[in-house]
């Protein structure tokens, strides 16, 4: 996949002229991160991350859904392969946080100005994502690549390797890949178990699942270790390591030749592991299948004999088409051809250098020489020796393969910068006159492909373009000088100097408060800062008067309360500053206040209202009788009993400052009268003018009375006679009180006065429900006593009252009695005290 250079970078350059983004610093190809040591090369966990990236203008790449927040690395190849492995968050104690992760690698061609994807062989488990790819240009810059799926960002751990690989192995013996040195080399496309699977009987491992056979001869002999390490961290890795003696022969392959094996399944044990091999450390020959106590994937180091053949089968039970890296130690060597070039510069550092190179391999049957981009002399195939200069300056690498007559092949570099010497490098620092607690920063221009060798006072050194040293104390001041190296170039040293490092200022001051809460109150703030020159006060407004003291000190008034916030500024003579803040609390003494009163005596049921006005920012605490207490300015209390009489407090508190007591005293709670009367003669009566009634008071716990007779006259007396002049229905009211105020009402009546007197008793009626004449009525008045007895024919009793107001409706015990004659009788007194009697007949009629 193809883009141009040219309109990436000028969209970038687009991209921050707005500034829209806090991106890290490789979030484009041009600020890919340079990755310089590739063999078997792994950052730490979680070292790098994606977090606040912005998408690449390029298309995504041909397996990604889509381009996610990606960011890039480079690395130059010095070799033919790479494998290169994104780890995210692989287990919920990973301290990678990425899901997800995508991976793809690019090269860029100078002479198109094009950026062209090189594909590789991917495969991906458990949010780790690997990528192989073969022929490299050795001495090309290639681009990596990362990004997620779904736009998720997070952090991850990038490992590259580039090697040189051996051949693709078999499945089988016969088909081994013949290892010529102990360089590191991943493996992928591990798959299937060739044509007989049973290889490895009579061993720990049994059938082969999907195997992978190597083969070498000891040229030195000596102790030798080696570790596999699964390209997905999840695989199960069992493998075999045999001894075939000088001849190397496959139909010796069998458990009496296998001296090392290890068939754990480490994946899936409580603690899990997944790497395995010949450890220094151990002391066991063999590991079980499973998970048997002790085992950790690593058995006891061999001791290789020299000349003899030995055959490594690594076999990945777990499948899924995945590989492994391998790496191994120890002082045993392999035999196959060596290579190594011998390099001599001629006027290095300036504008006539050139390079003399010759070959040292041994054991060798064909010799292949690259000498690099820009070289005089493109290639060879002789030992030489061969003078080359370059066109251009830069890193350059020479390549010398050695291949032997046993198929061995083996591929040595030679890395190094063509350079002028630099030019006396430029410094500067953030400060020359520190304070204490700062940081000095240095900094000199970029310089591509320079090292930089700072060095100062107190032993310090530094190999960052732009050292930061903190500024703890005086031992940062002095001479600080910088070189610059591009290769063996070497520039002059350029210094510069550091004059002062002034001891931390440090402001602080206290407050003391003078006659607290009163009105002249002020305030002493005294100074007790240090290391300072100079002192700057911020008293803020509503200062009323202020007084200079002893040791830069203040004493203060205000021109009110409230919150009033002090800063005091201390600084050295390099400005060096110290700033400290107090807030304080101006308060004044609330004035004693004055209680309201709703009334000045009480009885039960009334309710007791006190009140002081309200004032903002002043809170209030009432006490009083019985445990009360209440927070606000007016505060209503429902009399309910007598312990409610006494003194009542309040006092009034502004922040710390509280006023004196205010107080009020609340008599003690008088009863409620109890009003009651009855008359003479009672109510139940009919009456005609003038009538004199005799009202008998019965009231309790009463001093004075009213009396309202219902007709517009009253009077005060205790037990009062009232003559009614008027005709009409009348209701009586008397109102008992007590000495306090206390008060209390009862109505009586109906009292019926008519205006004649009279003595009707109807001969008839007919109680049938029309609504006429429905009722017997005894008109009979001035009787103070009555009584009437009614009978039938027979003489049996069907009627009788003592209230002349209740009439008979005809019945008996709540039935009609039949139409017919009736008889009556009335008793009574009159108002003269003279008994009468009526009697007489009535009909019943329906």
């Amino acid at each position: 996949m193809r883009y141009s250079l040219i309109s990436f970078l000028l969209v970038l350059l687009n991209l921050n002229a707005f500034g829209k983004f806090a991106a890290p610093v490789n979030d484009e190809l041009i600020n890919a991160i340079n990755i310089t040591n590739t063999s078997a090369y792994c950052s730490i966990d979680a070292e790098f991350n994606n977090l606040e990236a912005t998408s690449s203008n390029y298309n995504k790449a041909l397996n990604w859904p889509a381009v996610g927040k990606d960011v890039w690395y480079k690395f130059t190849a010095t070799k033919f392969a790479v494998n290169i492995s994104v780890s995210g968050k692989i287990n919920n104690s990973s301290t990678g946080t990425l899901t997800d992760p995508l991976l793809a690698l690019y090269s860029y061609d100078a002479t198109t100005g094009l950026i062209t994807e090189q594909p590789g062989t991917q495969a991906q488990s458990n949010n780790v994502v690997s990528l192989y790819k073969g022929t490299l240009t050795v001495g090309q810059v290639y681009y990596i690549r990362v990004s997620a799926a779904n736009d998720v960002t997070g952090t991850f751990k990038l490992c590259i390797d580039n090697y040189f690989p051996p051949i693709q192995p078999g499945q089988d013996c016969g088909t081994f890949s013949v290892l010529c040195t102990k360089e590191t080399f991943t493996q992928l496309n591990v798959t299937g178990a060739g044509a007989n699977n049973h290889e490895s009987a009579g061993t720990c491992l049994g059938t082969e699942s999907n195997s992978a056979w190597y083969m070498f001869k000891a040229s030195k002999p000596g102790d030798f270790t080696f570790v596999i390490t699964p390209t997905v961290t999840s695989n199960d890795i069992d493998w075999i390591f045999y001894d075939l003696g000088v001849n190397g022969d496959c139909s010796k392959i069998s458990g009496a030749t296998a001296i090392r094996c290890a068939s754990g399944s480490g994946v899936e044990c409580t603690p899990s592991y997944y790497k395995t091999g010949l450890s220094m450390t151990e002391t066991d020959l063999t590991e079980a299948s499973g998970c048997p106590a002790g085992q950790n994937g690593f058995v006891k180091y061999v001791d290789l004999e020299q000349d003899h053949v030995y055959a490594l089968l690594i076999d990945n039970f777990s499948g899924g088409n995945n590989g492994f890296t391998l790496e191994f130690g120890g002082m045993a060597d392999f035999s196959g051809p060596t290579a190594e070039i011998d390099v001599k510069k001629l006027k290095p550092c300036t504008n006539n250098q050139a390079y003399i190179f010759e070959s040292k391999a041994s054991n060798f049957a064909t010799l292949k020489w690259s000498f690099g981009e820009g070289a005089s002399l493109a290639s060879a195939t002789t030992a030489g020796p061969f003078t080359v200069t370059y066109s251009t300056p830069g890193e350059k690498i020479v390549v010398l393969e050695a291949k032997g007559t046993n198929g061995c092949n083996v591929v040595t570099t030679q890395t190094f910068i063509v350079a002028n010497t630099p030019e006396k490098p430029a410094i500067s620092a953030s400060k020359i006159n520190l304070c204490q607690g700062d940081v000095l920063k240095l900094s000199t221009p970029f310089l591509n492909l320079a090292s930089y060798h700072w060095s100062g006072p107190n032993n310090f050194n530094s190999t960052s373009q732009n050292p930061e040293i903190p500024a703890s104390g005086p031992e940062v001041v002095g001479t600080y000088k910088l070189y610059v190296q591009v290769g063996d170039c070497i520039s002059e040293i350029n210094s510069l100097e550091i004059l002062s490092v002034d001891l931390k200022p440090e402001a602080m001051f206290s407050i003391e408060v003078n006659n607290k809460c009163e009105t002249d109150q002020s305030f002493s703030f005294i100074n007790a800062s240090k290391n300072y020159k100079k002192l700057t006060w911020d008293l803020g407004p509503g200062i009323k008067s202020q007084i200079a003291s002893s040791n830069d000190s203040k004493i203060l008034t205000f021109t009110e309360p409230g919150l009033k916030t002090i800063t005091l500024t201390v600084e050295t003579n390099n400005g060096c500053l110290s700033t400290f803040t107090k807030d304080i609390l101006v308060e004044v003494k609330p004035q004693k206040p004055e209680i309201s009163i709703n009334q000045p005596a009480f009885c039960l049921k009334d309710i007791i209202k006190l009140s002081v006005p309200a004032q903002e920012g002043i809170t209030y605490a009432w006490s009083g009788p019985n445990n009360y207490s209440a927070t606000t300015n007016a505060i209503e209390i429902p009399v309910t009993d007598f312990k409610l009489a006494g003194t009542y407090q309040i006092v009034l508190t502004a922040g710390s400052c509280s006023s004196d007591p205010a107080t009020v005293v609340i008599p003690a709670i008088a009863k409620i009268p109890a009003a009651n009367f009855y008359t003479e003669p009672s109510f139940n009566v009919k009456f005609s003018i003038p009538v004199p009634i005799t009202f008998i008071n019965t009231s309790l716990d009463a001093d004075f009375y009213e009396w309202r007779f219902g007709d517009g006259f009253t009077s005060s007396e205790q037990n009062p006679t009232h003559i009614y002049q008027t005709d009409g229905v009348f209701r009586i009211t008397l109102t008992a009180f007590s000495k306090n105020g206390c008060s209390n009402a009862i109505t009586q009546g109906d009292l019926m006065i008519k205006k004649n007197t009279s003595t009707f008793v109807p001969n008839a009626f007919s109680p049938n429900g029309d609504g006429i004449n429905d009722e017997w009525v005894i008109g009979v008045t001035n009787l103070k006593k009555y009584r009437i007895q009614i009978y039938n024919r027979l003489g049996t009793l069907v009627f009788s009252t003592n209230n002349i107001f209740e009439n008979w409706k005809g019945t008996f015990k709540g039935n009609d009695l039949p139409v017919g004659v009736y008889y009556y009788v009335i008793f009574g007194t009159n108002l003269s005290n003279t008994i009468i009697k009526y009697s007489g007949s009535i009909t019943l009629m329906r």
